[in-house]
């Protein structure tokens, strides 16, 4: 069980990357040198509590000049095996002058949990998002993103990186 301290640290942490993010950032309509951030992605990355190496795959929805994304996705991690499935509500904002874009939101989460020794269960919960898009190859986003999950058994910790195509 998460302790209250755990749980304002992590809200402390989101607000001020939001008020970074917000600070540098505006909606504007999507230049030609920046990705939309649309479309299917692969991802991998690592977990904390439990430890371990994640692979998964999302479907980012929404329109290109918007702010607005829905991103239903699926995270396989590999330790303590877990199985979650999440559906992102984000809004992502482009950096001005520049094909960087920052994202966060919120999601809804329903977590299969083996965990060695304890038998297996379900959990539902909700993962707190923040993230980054940045162009690394040509016409296709990249993204570098954080989970945290204050409540509930999910796996508490994700750091992911994924490639749109």
């Amino acid at each position: 069980m998460k302790t209250s301290a755990g749980i304002l640290r992590i809200l402390i942490l989101l607000c001020l990357f939001s008020g970074i993010a917000a600070s540098g950032a505006h909606a504007q309509e999507a230049s030609s040198e920046a990705s939309s951030g649309l479309g299917f992605g692969l991802k991998a990355g690592f977990g904390l509590d439990p430890d371990q190496f994640v692979i998964g795959a999302q479907y980012s929805l929404g329109k290109p000049v918007s702010i607005f994304r829905v991103v239903p996705n699926i995270d396989i991690g590999f330790g303590d095996t877990t199985i979650d499935f999440n559906v992102d509500f984000l809004v992502r904002l482009l950096v001005e002058n520049t094909p960087v874009a920052l994202y966060g939101g919120a999601a809804p989460t329903v977590a299969y949990v083996n965990r060695s020794g304890a038998g297996d269960e379900w959990d539902i919960g909700f993962s707190l998002v923040a993230g980054i898009q940045v162009p690394i190859i040509t016409d296709q986003g990249m993204n570098f993103e954080m989970r945290a999950s204050p409540v509930g058994g999910i796996p508490s910790w994700r750091f992911l990186a994924a490639i749109l195509f």
